[in-house]
């Protein structure tokens, strides 16, 4: 299974990004994929819907949205029955251990975000910033657009 990561999200609805025709057709096609089980191929972490609100709605960004629009968006996709990933109680834990390979303050938030898909045995992850988790051998990132 693979995890969608913020970027992704914000590019598919922030309409004046250069990369919103490209992100929301690959969004449409992985929320429509599903397993064998009939369960969608994608799972979107909290952390991930949380950061979409938060950046979404920045009045540096060229089309921002109104955070009622933006929370609309979060419940429409917690509707479609995707599987969101909470921290687990290991998350702690699995984080101070996955920071031993981190060497910056600005990564803690990515670590994070891995420190949950590992403790919820998710291997992939699709993102634009692939760079961003190279470190980590456990994960398999791929840059969909």
């Amino acid at each position: 299974m693979y995890a969608l990561d913020t970027n992704l999200l914000v590019y598919a609805h922030n309409v004046a990004s250069p990369l919103h025709s490209q992100a929301k057709t690959f969004i449409e096609k992985v929320m429509n994929e599903h397993d064998a089980e009939g369960k969608l191929a994608v799972c979107i972490p909290g952390q991930v819907l949380t950061e979409f609100l938060n950046v979404i709605t920045r009045h540096q960004l060229e089309s921002p949205l109104p955070l009622h629009d933006a929370t609309q968006l979060v419940q429409a996709y917690m509707d479609t029955g995707v599987t969101i990933l909470y921290p687990k109680s290991t998350q702690l834990t699995t984080l101070i251990d996955l920071l031993k390979s981190v060497t910056t303050r600005q990564k803690i938030f990515d670590v994070a975000l891995v420190a949950t898909l590992k403790d919820h045995g998710v291997s992939g992850l699709y993102t634009v910033n692939t760079s961003d988790f190279d470190q980590f051998a456990f994960l398999n990132v791929k840059n969909p657009l």
